[in-house]
């Protein structure tokens, strides 16, 4: 008897995968762009249309991904590197859809929104020195 998929599986042969590698060898090529490119936006795209039904099992493991802070920063360029992987990943997020910007905000802020913020001596630095 020979070896086969049951009816609820689907094997794609090597013929089927070379064609669509083909035709994104193609598009790529017409678009001035790489195939890897192309995949990245088609698995971008992907993730916008799935976030959108507000799945927040999505959202709970791309957040589980989010930069580290490290206890302790060590020089200048470790705390600019932090940041800079901060703002990449929350404009992926909101690339992705996954939150909204008030959330990056609230998220990110040192002071909660119910806060109410005082400033405090504001005059002060705000005035001249002319005598």
């Amino acid at each position: 008897m020979p070896n086969q998929l049951s009816k609820s599986k689907r094997r794609q042969s090597l013929a089927e995968h070379e064609a669509v590698l083909t035709a994104l060898t193609e598009i790529a090529r017409r678009e001035n762009t790489t195939v890897m490119a192309l995949l990245r936006r088609a698995a971008r795209q992907l993730v916008r249309d799935k976030a959108s039904v507000s799945d927040l099992r999505l959202r709970e493991l791309v957040l589980a991904k989010a930069p580290k802070m490290p206890a302790r920063f060590k020089t200048a360029t470790q705390v600019a590197r932090f940041k800079r992987a901060q703002r990449e990943f929350d404009q992926a997020l909101l690339d992705l859809g996954l939150v909204s910007p008030q959330a990056i905000q609230q998220r990110n802020s040192v002071a909660s929104a119910s806060d109410r913020l005082r400033m405090i001596d504001f005059h002060s630095a705000h005035t001249s020195a002319v005598v």
